[in-house]
């Protein structure tokens, strides 16, 4: 699969309505979203994640997300994103926010 085909067309970085409400109702139900994701060589991987807040970039759209791949705090541009799933819930431990470990399932 190429990068092309991962990005959303005609959309200036921007997923289409469908995909931000996907999101959008993840980060408010605390379910993990699973997404195919082309980083910036082009390489594709596979990603699970526990979103917390979509923000606006310079360059687009951001989920920061805790990655359950990489076990550490990311940011993904939604340009870069292919179609997103929703997942199980995930436990959200005390303190968690930008400054907490949301890798950590205890509450």
């Amino acid at each position: 699969m190429s990068v092309d085909a991962l990005r959303f067309p005609g959309t200036d970085g921007e997923p289409p309505p469908r995909e931000s409400s996907r999101l959008e109702a993840a980060i408010a139900r605390r379910l993990r979203v699973s997404f195919s994701y082309s980083d910036g060589s082009g390489l594709l991987s596979r990603r699970r994640v526990r979103p917390l807040q979509l923000v606006s970039g310079r360059n687009g759209g951001l989920l920061i997300a805790w990655c359950e791949l990489r076990r550490d705090m990311r940011t993904f541009r939604l340009d870069r994103m292919g179609a997103v799933r929703p997942g199980s819930r995930f436990p959200v431990p005390r303190g968690w926010g930008l400054e907490g470990d949301p890798g950590s399932d205890k509450v």
